[in-house]
């Protein structure tokens, strides 16, 4: 088949895919329909007796079934009565929207009038962000609010809530506030200039003195091994070749070349036992606070004697 047929082919058969898409949903049968209203109307009984627990249970396993206004409206009624009322503002609003679509002109009064009331009632945070800021992400008791919410009023439940602001290069704004039935809170955010970057945690972190010396022990070590490993492989040669030259070797030589070598392994140790010291002194370091009060924390330091290197101090 040529290219151009075949990409005809895939288009025609993406162009019925895409159109037979809508017919995939599946439509509730009469028997389910049925079902939804019987457990509508059971669940209406069980919040008149004051089981709303099991009356949303029932409502939520009815809508999964079928949505209808009537369904969300009750929903609604009992969320708000265990508090939830941020939850039955959602459940009214999407009820609304259900009987719209299903030109359900009495029950969509009846869910409008409960807004009203609803709205009156349900406390809500404002937030008054500073300008210029780019990229702020707020979060009220650890859950994200989309941006789009965040010009207007935020709908919380009743009680007390956290509201955390972030932007990049701003330190983090946090507020507990505490919200009653119809109150309507302000809170006046404050984005501060952030940490520099040399600041860690908190603190400034440098380099000590020790680390230094340590790490400059190391690097000297290293290239004094590297020095007698190098020397050591002369001094092998050159008594190869005397050897080939003589009927015996010289074992002086040989004795100078395990020096040579013992020497290098023994200043290769000393590098990492010394790049192990400055990395110990480093993570050591007290971090000096930001405000320049002082902090007491674990410090060492490192003592170099004659043939030996160890570390002192408090941790």
């Amino acid at each position: 088949m040529p290219k151009r047929t075949q990409a005809a082919a895939l288009f025609a058969a993406l162009a019925l895919s895409l159109a037979a898409a809508p017919a995939l949903a599946k439509e509730p049968t009469a028997a389910e329909i049925k079902m939804s209203k019987d457990m509508v109307r059971d669940a209406i009984t069980e919040a008149k007796a004051g089981r709303c627990p099991e009356a949303i249970r029932m409502l939520k396993e009815s809508i999964a079934l079928r949505e209808s206004a009537e369904a969300y409206y009750h929903l609604a009624d009992c969320q708000a009565t265990t508090g939830k009322l941020k939850d039955a503002l959602g459940s009214l609003k999407r009820g609304q929207a259900v009987a719209d679509q299903q030109k359900d002109r009495a029950m969509r009064a009846t869910i409008s009038e409960g807004l009203k009331v609803l709205e009156a009632g349900i406390p809500m945070i404002s937030l008054e962000l500073p300008a210029g800021v780019e990229g702020v992400a707020v979060t009220i008791d650890g859950a994200a609010v989309p941006e789009a919410e965040l010009k207007g009023p935020i709908p919380v439940d009743p009680g007390e809530h956290t509201v955390e602001v972030k932007a990049p290069g701003r330190k983090t704004f946090t507020r507990t506030v505490k919200a009653e039935q119809e109150a309507r809170i302000v809170v006046s955010v404050e984005l501060k200039e952030g940490p520099k970057e040399e600041e860690v945690a908190g603190g400034k972190r440098t380099v000590p003195l020790g680390t230094w010396i340590a790490a400059g022990a190391s690097v000297a070590l290293l290239a004094g091994g590297v020095g007698a490993f190098v020397a050591a492989g002369s001094e092998a040669d050159a008594g190869r070749e005397a050897c080939a030259k003589s009927p015996t070797c010289d074992e002086g030589q040989r004795s100078t070349v395990r020096s040579l070598d013992g020497a290098a392994l023994g200043l290769w140790i000393g590098a990492g036992l010394a790049a192990g010291a400055a990395v110990t002194l480093f993570v050591l370091q007290p971090k000096k606070p930001a405000d320049g009060a002082a902090k007491q924390g674990a410090s060492a330091r490192v003592v170099v004697g004659p043939g030996s290197m160890s570390i002192v101090g408090a941790f």
